[in-house]
């Protein structure tokens, strides 16, 4: 079987962003339990890289960045998943104090990975789904006008990703304008903007930066974003760990219930998580480790009863040229990445058998078109003759909420499970599979 979804990344094609001996040999590390939220440990670090990331993008709004960043509310959890149903549930308790709602609705956009609606059909009734259907004339990302006509009384939340996944399509350029309507509706109605930015950090090229929620809002209430390195560092998938920041009312709430249903993460998985965040914001702001910095990791990151040496931790780090190798590995790491987008791009945009796609230059999906002269009655029907027919699994259009229709049938791949040589070697043996067959 030909595999082309597959969400890893290729043990034999990308560099390991940390190796364990690495993480060993930097200091020791307690096998444990850390605080329910995180917060104690990685705090510091959130704002620092959250408060990098805003100066980046738009530097003239310095003096409200730092009192944004100084204010937000921080907590992490088990990945994004895990930390979207903490925020989700705390969203929904808040407001049925505030408001006392009977039945909530959480908006939700379509196509999208359906991660969300799973979650919120697991709730017992406290909410329901309530779905905006985007158009691929706007990159399958909502409208302003699209959530507008979407709430209700009863709306407590709107959840969006950018970039999206899977049509890798963001808010940039004119569309930003966009996206601050939604901000603004959302806060006007009293309404929590929740954005999963999990694919923030792979817009090729770097230089095109990235919108962040909060240069387009000079107050935290009703927004909140989330993030983790699952996406875009090769070797963390599966390390699960993310964060949310934001809207700080929230805060206590998603403590007790991250405490109470998803206990807390290992000290192993936080570490990983800490230095790749670290780095993360030295490549921001372009300078080198510091020993100043090295406050950010005695806060229990290495387990509870472990007391940190700063200066023996950073002399550590810079005899093992963590910060040179990453650097390397990451620009690795995006070379491959940009290489097969562009590769699987211009394949694409010269197949009869594929006639449309979305992906801006974006992550490590791709979301493509069937010629609709092929005639498939739904995408299940697609599915099955390619996993019979071609040997091939690819996840159809419908697993994200596509409405099934004949002349729209879309599937989604990945770029990181395989070779970019294989992959296309794959789309090509599609193809001539439907050369082969009538056009009805």
């Amino acid at each position: 079987m030909n595999i082309l979804d597959n969400m890893n990344f290729n043990v034999h094609l990308f560099p390991e962003i940390f190796t364990m001996d690495e993480i060993s040999a930097l200091h020791q590390i307690e096998p444990g339990y850390t605080s329910p939220d995180g917060y104690t440990e990685m705090n510091a670090l959130i704002r620092r890289l959250e408060l990098a990331r805003l100066l980046q993008n738009a530097p003239q709004r310095a003096e409200i960045s730092y009192r944004l960043v100084e204010q937000a509310g921080i907590g992490c959890g088990n990945g994004c998943t895990n930390v979207m149903n903490g925020v989700i549930n705390s969203i929904l308790k808040l407001k049925q104090v505030e408001k006392g709602l009977e039945h909530p609705e959480v908006i939700l956009i379509l196509p999208n990975y359906t991660v969300y609606a799973a979650q919120l059909s697991n709730l017992n009734d406290k909410a329901t789904s309530k779905y905006v259907y985007t158009q691929r004339e706007n990159n399958y990302l909502p409208t302003s006008c699209e959530i507008r006509n979407a709430i209700t009384p009863s709306t407590v939340a709107v959840i969006i990703t950018y970039p999206n996944n899977p049509a890798q399509s963001t808010y940039e350029g004119e569309n930003v304008r966009e996206l601050q309507q939604i901000v603004e509706l959302c806060q006007a109605n009293e309404i929590f903007l929740v954005v999963d930015n999990i694919y923030q950090d792979l817009i090729f090229p770097k230089s095109r930066g990235f919108t962040e929620i909060f240069n387009l809002t000079d107050k935290l209430d009703y927004v909140i974003k989330v993030y983790g390195c699952s996406k875009d560092t090769p070797f963390y998938s599966g390390f699960r760990t993310g964060y949310w920041f934001g809207d700080p009312r929230i805060d206590e709430k998603y403590k007790y219930f991250i405490s109470s249903m998803e206990n807390s993460m290992n000290t192993h998985s936080l570490v990983y998580f800490a230095l790749n965040l670290y780095f993360k914001y030295k490549l921001i702001t372009g300078e080198e480790p510091a020993l100043e910095d090295m406050k950010l990791f005695d806060q229990g990151l290495f387990g509870w009863s472990q007391n940190v040496d700063e200066h023996l931790l950073f002399k550590k780090m810079q005899e093992l040229k963590l910060f040179a190798k990453y650097q390397s590995r990451i620009q690795l790491s995006d070379n491959i990445q940009a290489d097969a987008l562009r590769r699987v791009t211009e394949y694409v945009k010269g197949s009869k058998v594929f006639v449309d796609y979305t992906n801006q230059q974006i992550g490590n999906v791709f979301f493509i078109k069937v010629n609709p002269e092929y005639r498939f009655d739904n995408d299940d029907e697609f599915f099955k003759k390619l996993f019979y027919e071609v040997n091939c699994g690819i996840l159809p259009g419908n697993v994200f909420g596509i409405l099934q229709r004949p002349d729209e049938i879309w599937f989604r791949i990945t770029l990181i499970h395989d070779r970019v040589d294989n992959i296309i070697r794959y789309l090509s043996k599609i193809e001539d599979v439907f050369a082969h067959s009538a056009i009805i």
